[in-house]
C-alpha cells in the first residue's frame, strides 16, 4: 500500500529521537565521565566497555522477544511506546550527576546508569526500525521510507554536534555549573 509522505516524516521522527540519545552517548558520553564525574579515561572507558559487552547478549534477546510479541497492535509498536518513558528517564540519568564523592561508587553508577540505557535503547530503537519493513510490502515504499529516516537521522546529528556544547554553557550559567549545564540539555533532548 501506498504510504503518504505525512506517515513517512511521522515515522522519520523517531530516528530523530533515537538520534537525540545516540548521538549523545558516542560523542559526548566519555567527555561526561571524565569532565563532569572525574572518572579516568581508562575507567570511563571500562564504563562503556562493560555495557557493550552487556549489548552483546541484550540486542539478540530484544530481536527474539520483540519478534514473539503478538497484540492487537502489532508485534512492535508496542515496544516502542512501553519503553519511551523508561528511556527518557534512564536517558537524563545516565548524564546526571549525583553528587557522590567516592569515585568508586561514580563509576558504579555510570556503569549501571549507561548499561540500562543502553538496555532500553535497545528495547526501544530495534523494534523501532523493524516496523520499517513492515509498514509496506512495496520495495520502492520500504527505500522511500528509508531514505526520509536517514535524512532525520542526519538533522538530529547536526543538532547533538552542534547544539550541546552551547546549550551546556548557556545552562551552566554564570555560575558556571557545566553539571547543571548537561542535566538541563540532556533533559530538554530527551523531552523532545
Amino acid at each position: 500500500s501506498k504510504i503518504t509522505l505525512r506517515e513517512k516524516v511521522g515515522y522519520s521522527l523517531g530516528d530523530v529521537a533515537a538520534n537525540l540519545v545516540f548521538q549523545m552517548m558516542m560523542i559526548f558520553q566519555l567527555k561526561f565521565y571524565t569532565d563532569i564525574f572525574g572518572l579516568d579515561g581508562a575507567i570511563a572507558g571500562s564504563v562503556l566497555l562493560v555495557a557493550r559487552i552487556a549489548d552483546a547478549f541484550v540486542d539478540p534477546a530484544v530481536g527474539i522477544i520483540t519478534d514473539r510479541t503478538e497484540t492487537r497492535w502489532g508485534k512492535f509498536r508496542p515496544w516502542v511506546l512501553w519503553t519511551s518513558v523508561p528511556f527518557c528517564v534512564f536517558y537524563v540519568l545516565a548524564f546526571y550527576n549525583p553528587g557522590i564523592e567516592d569515585k568508586g561508587l561514580v563509576a558504579v553508577y555510570a556503569t549501571i546508569s549507561y548499561t540500562l540505557l543502553m538496555t532500553l535503547y535497545s528495547f526501544n530503537n530495534t523494534p523501532y526500525a523493524s516496523l520499517g519493513g513492515v509498514m509496506s510490502s512495496d520495495i520502492k515504499e520500504r527505500t522511500s521510507i528509508t531514505s526520509i529516516r536517514f535524512v532525520a537521522a542526519t538533522i538530529a546529528q547536526f543538532v547533538v554536534q552542534g547544539l550541546t556544547l552551547p546549550l551546556v554553557s548557556k545552562f551552566a550559567g554564570e555560575s558556571g555549573d557545566k553539571g547543571h549545564g548537561w542535566l538541563c540539555t540532556i533533559s530538554l533532548f530527551a523531552v523532545i
